[in-house]
């Protein structure tokens, strides 16, 4: 009886082992998989199911698991439901050949009618799933959303962990899969057989189907087999002491096993191929940031732009995201890592793919001429174009160099910037002004989104009032300031404007500066812009100087009452002086065409407030407020 008890521990065991392995392939498509925790894991789990019904103790393994995983409690609950998933389908197919046998009479045929029963119902619903899938992901995002935001991302998450583990099963080793689980239940089976041979000898005759019944046929297969009505019940004390003994001699043997010393479990790792060298590992989601998580999973289960979501996950299947920078234009640019660095990564699809790049080829061309950030690597395909730039912890925008240094210095290098762009990039392209090209400046970027304001419902009480009170201060609404947009004057204004190669975005933020004082470089020109003036560039220098984006940008609320807008707009010193040294500079530059100048300005916030009224409505008002300061700055200059 003892060799069989011992055989039959042994096999479990054995058995566990290759639970385990298997359960380590859905891991590893993932992440690397925490072996030790993983098998305390699975052997607390078997403890609470000997006590408890229904397989609560699974539950357990997928939390203790699942907080040790870079991917979660939601993925370690995904990956047990798919471990138990396959168990279900071996145990109706075993239960259907004892009945088709004619063993274990009726409770048998009743194991096997409501296993087979099971079975067929997961084939269904997984059918259900695959033909109902948007109404399904719809519903999760309806449920998810009934609890606050912790719960309903951990909600999605779970979600989603479930249905890319289903998925991702083409990733896995089938043979390899096939094998564990063959194995598995093999040790199992043998298991239960000297379990028989065991009990038998202890006094309680009992056949293999007998000890599958009494595991696999009641609610649990849990310790109860030893109290009233249970399988043992009134048997000898040796053959229940051999019950207990097969049941919590394994759990003990598998938390000892994580205790063993460093060199025998790395041995054993290595023997079993824990974590080959090399090994590479997708990433459940790519983003860092629970906030950045929680958006792209409401796209996912909203169905909101499928083929933006399906080629986003294709990009960046392979990385971490940990920021994402995207400010006012519509491509994407995250902080990432990967194995080996960190890297800003920037992408856009469709349209928007193909002005990102026409950005990339500008990068590429004026390489040479300036100092510009350095490209890592490049794709475009299928309507996507994406760069990476190399990260580097010293370089900081013009913004935050300029709040951490003494304003000389920001002015110094401002100055550099403006001379290197003079000498190496708008004089050795300049170019006489082009006629056509001013009207189509003038049709497009003018009078096309003056028409996109006058056709916003949401500033249309706004646009009719003649003054608007901002931050208690009254204006000259744009309806008075229409000479200011009179094509005859801004075609005097434009026809002597230099016109050459420009960066396009000079804004404050696309100056990147270093720490250390080392140097500078651009970033994110922006082609388009049918006039191609430098005065463009300065006009954008202007519209953060001047027009205070940066700190409107970082406002989150504004208010509107009739004509009258208020929001906390904030400017710093640092700006104020940083301002006066740049309209210093521009007025020995060109004394004559400051007018030209400041009305550029006037037309980059212009072009901002289509993308505003699109992507940020709420906040719309406030950006139509610093086009009317700024209109009003320019009207005041011009009449002088």
């Amino acid at each position: 009886m003892v060799f069989y008890l011992i055989l039959s521990i042994l096999l479990v065991l054995a058995g566990h082992a290759f639970r385990l392995l298997r359960w380590e392939q859905f891991v590893r498509i993932y992440e690397r998989p925490l072996r030790g925790r993983m098998l305390r894991g699975m052997a607390g789990g078997y403890v609470l199911n000997t006590v408890l019904p229904l397989h609560l103790g699974d539950l357990f393994r997928a939390v203790f698991v699942g907080r040790r995983m870079k991917s979660g409690i939601g993925f370690a609950l995904a990956t047990v439901i798919m471990d138990r998933f396959l168990d279900v389908w071996f145990v109706a197919l075993g239960f259907g050949a004892f009945a088709l046998a004619g063993q274990g009479g009726a409770p048998v045929r009743a194991a096997a009618r409501y296993y087979l029963l099971f079975a067929v119902l997961l084939a269904v619903a997984l059918a259900v799933v695959v033909f109902l899938r948007d109404a399904i992901k719809r519903g999760c995002l309806a449920v998810c959303g009934i609890f606050n935001d912790t719960l309903k991302l951990d909600g999605m998450v779970f979600c989603w962990s479930l249905i890319n583990t289903f998925k991702d099963l083409r990733r896995i080793n089938l043979a390899r899969l096939a094998a564990n689980t063959v194995l598995m239940w093999a040790a199992y089976l043998g298991s239960y057989r000297a379990l028989a041979l065991a009990l038998t000898g202890a006094g309680h005759p009992m056949t293999l189907v007998e000890v599958c019944n009494t595991l696999f046929g009641q609610s649990a297969g849990d310790l109860r087999v030893v109290l009233p009505g249970g399988a043992l019940y009134g048997a000898p004390a040796a053959a229940c002491a051999a019950m207990l003994s097969w049941y919590l001699v394994p759990l003990a043997v598998m938390w000892l096993v994580t205790l063993l010393p460093e060199k025998v479990r790395g041995a054993v790792n290595q023997a079993t191929a824990a974590a080959p060298a090399g090994e590479s590992y997708r990433n459940l989601l790519p983003q860092a940031d629970p906030q950045d998580r929680a958006a792209f999973l409401s796209q996912y289960f909203g169905l909101q732009n499928k083929a933006w979501v399906d080629r986003f996950l294709q990009m960046n299947q392979n990385i971490t995201i940990l920021q994402d920078y995207s400010a006012g234009s519509n491509a994407t640019t995250m902080l990432c890592m990967d194995k080996t660095r960190t890297f800003y990564r920037k992408y856009a699809f469709g349209a928007d793919g193909e002005k990102l790049a026409e950005q990339l080829h500008w990068l590429r061309a004026q390489q040479d001429r300036l100092p510009l950030c350095e490209i890592l690597r490049t794709g475009e395909a299928d309507g996507c174009c994406w760069y990476d730039m190399t990260y580097d912890p010293q370089a900081v925008g013009m913004f935050r160099y300029l709040h951490s240094h003494p304003v000389e210095k920001s002015a110094a290098v401002l100055h550099q910037v403006l001379d290197t762009l003079e000498e190496k990039l708008y004089r050795p392209t300049a170019t006489a002004a082009d006629p056509a090209k001013i009207e189509q400046y003038l049709a497009k970027k003018v009078d096309g989104n003056l028409q996109k304001l006058r056709e916003a419902r949401s500033l249309h009480e706004l646009m009719e009032a003649p003054t608007v009170w901002i931050n208690g201060k009254e204006y000259q609404n744009l309806g008075r300031l229409g000479w200011l947009f009179d094509h005859e004057r801004l075609r005097a204004l434009f026809a002597h404007d230099p016109v050459s190669t420009i960066h396009g975005d000079l804004t404050i933020e696309n100056i990147i500066c270093r720490t250390d004082d080392t140097g500078w470089y651009l970033i994110d020109p922006n082609t388009g812009n049918l006039h191609e003036s430098p005065f463009l560039d300065y006009g954008k220098l202007l519209q953060s100087l001047h027009g205070g984006y940066e700190f409107m940008m970082m406002t989150p609320r504004v208010t509107v009452q009739g004509n009258h807008i208020d929001f906390a707009l904030t400017r710093s010193a640092a700006y104020d002086a940083l301002l006066a040294n740049l309209m210093a500079d521009l007025g020995r530059r060109y004394p004559h065409q400051l007018d030209s100048i400041l009305m550029h300005e006037v037309i980059h916030w212009l072009r901002l407030m289509p993308y505003k009224l699109s992507r940020d409505r709420k906040r719309a008002p406030m950006f139509y407020a610093g086009l009317v300061m700024v209109a009003n700055d320019a009207a005041t200059h011009a009449r002088r």
